[in-house]
């Protein structure tokens, strides 16, 4: 199975009757005389290139005793990290739907060529699936003064000009482009919306679980920069980081995501949990997504947008605090929330019944963080909007662990099946018996939205406000969590 790209000729394989080809480079390998600039383009190749494995992904920390590591992160690292892999159901096709996928990771970690995110099952469906490898942590995302700013979403843009010049080559349709990404990569997906550099890149966007105020200005960004080169002791400059490899800098991030979880020393942004976050610098990114998404920057974008109802229970986990939230770190969460205990009592009354203590402040870090902001950015947008949230409890988890972070990503795509058989822990995550018809309900709105811009359920607006609310059941809800929205009304 060949295609033809602007880099050279390419050889793939069919597997289960899709066309993939795997570590296509979009861009030229970002170390060297490369390293902390901006991508460059991708060297030619002569002859065949054989496109049957996965490129490296970004240097990342490794935990093995993660037992989701296979299923998230990429079996190998290295420096040629800017590649992508393409599954198809038709090289030959013309006109197909395109949806370009940025995985998450709080941009610590991750990697396009995961299992986690396959495309198999969005090419059976008519769709041709890119995921996309770019630059993370030091390499991708810290901010020197006076350097460029935001490489790993520069990466994503050269990725989506790639989409642009080189899917026809795949069936695909350059002009029917939907970008899509959750966690660290629905941040990216709404940052995208907000950058000069993007615009008319792609036609749709659905942002799962991101955050659309988590974007920082450069002097929160340098106390970063700041912080870990105190621990490594190198100047917080370009140079100072360009001396050290990869291996160097990689086992400083482990203290570093230690220190900023901690409020007393970072205060609020420590409950967004990655001290790596897109930068406001002006130039890639000249202003918030709210503001810029209000003045219309983005009305040309169908837009699909939501998160899950219980999105921090794993963080708690993370913190060792899912059983008993410690009282000093609850009273600075929701003094940093800009909520009153009282608040909470209103999650207690009208949708968590019996709720404790834990799960309330919980309830409310999941909607500072996460759905309040996704609402607004709703509000905002003055395109084509759809509302989602993802409710679904697994039974094999435990009580009050919900809906958590990043549960829907095997149902969205409908691969329940390569979730069980890669994760050994998968059991103890989803259960024996997961609803099936749950996955096909969200994978079949995700291709019809990408396909014809309307997942299947009324657009949002601030009259009716409807939201589809995915569970065992499914069904849009008017003002879903109306009473809990309207706490966050004035604040922030």
């Amino acid at each position: 199975m060949e295609a033809r790209v602007s880099s050279g000729a390419l050889r793939g394989e069919v597997v289960d009757g899709v066309a993939v080809f795997r570590g296509i480079p979009f861009a030229a390998a970002p170390f060297g005389e490369l390293r902390f600039r901006p991508p460059q383009p991708a060297p030619r190749w002569h002859g065949v290139r054989v496109a049957t494995a996965h490129g490296p992904g970004c240097p990342q920390p490794v935990n093995p005793r993660d037992p989701m590591h296979r299923y998230f992160n990429p079996d190998t690292q290295g420096e040629d990290c800017l590649s992508l892999q393409v599954w198809t159901p038709d090289v030959g096709g013309s006109g197909l739907p395109v949806m370009v996928w940025i995985h998450g990771g709080g941009y610590l970690t991750g990697g396009g060529s995961a299992l986690a995110h396959d495309g198999s099952t969005f090419a059976r469906s008519g769709v041709v699936h890119v995921s996309v490898n770019y630059r993370l942590n030091v390499e991708g995302f810290l901010y020197f003064r006076g350097e460029p700013a935001n490489l790993g979403l520069l990466d994503q843009v050269a990725a989506l000009r790639w989409v642009q010049d080189n899917i026809a080559a795949f069936g695909g349709d350059p002009a029917n482009v939907t970008v899509f990404g959750q966690s660290a990569g629905a941040v990216s997906v709404q940052t995208l919306l907000a950058m000069p550099a993007a615009r008319g890149l792609f036609r749709r966007a659905i942002a799962q679980s991101g955050c659309p105020v988590a974007a920082v200005a450069p002097a929160d960004a340098l106390e970063v920069t700041q912080r870990l080169a105190a621990i490594l002791g190198v100047p917080p400059t370009r140079e100072g980081f360009a001396g050290l490899s990869p291996a160097q800098t990689l086992p400083a991030l482990t203290p570093l995501v230690l220190d900023f979880n901690n409020p007393v020393c970072w205060g609020a942004r420590s409950f967004m949990v990655s001290p790596f976050r897109p930068v406001i610098d002006g130039d890639t990114m000249p202003e918030a997504v709210l503001p810029s998404v209000a003045a219309g920057g983005s009305s040309e974008v169908d837009l699909l947008t939501g998160t899950n109802r219980d999105e921090t229970t794993d963080f708690l986990r993370a913190l060792g605090m899912l059983d008993h939230v410690d009282e000093r770190w609850a009273a600075m969460a929701v003094t940093a929330f800009g909520v009153t205990d009282s608040a909470l009592e209103v999650y207690r009354a009208t949708s968590r019944p019996g709720a404790g203590f834990g799960e309330l402040v919980q309830a409310a870090w999941t909607d500072w963080a996460f759905r309040i902001p996704t609402l607004r950015l709703l509000e905002a947008h003055r395109g084509r909007r759809f509302c989602y949230q993802f409710d679904w409890a697994s039974p094999a988890l435990p009580d009050g662990f919900g809906a958590t972070h990043a549960l829907e990503i095997p149902f969205v795509r409908d691969a329940l099946g390569v979730f069980a058989a890669v994760a050994p822990e998968a059991r103890r995550t989803l259960g024996e018996d997961p609803p099936r018809e749950l996955a096909t309900a969200m994978h079949r709105a995700w291709v019809s939205f990408a396909t014809h811009g309307n997942p299947g359920w009324p657009e949002y607006d601030t009259s009716r406000r409807a939201t589809m609310r995915f569970d065992t059941v499914s069904e849009p809800v008017d003002d879903l969590a109306g009473a809990e929205r309207e706490l966050w009304d004035g604040v922030r």
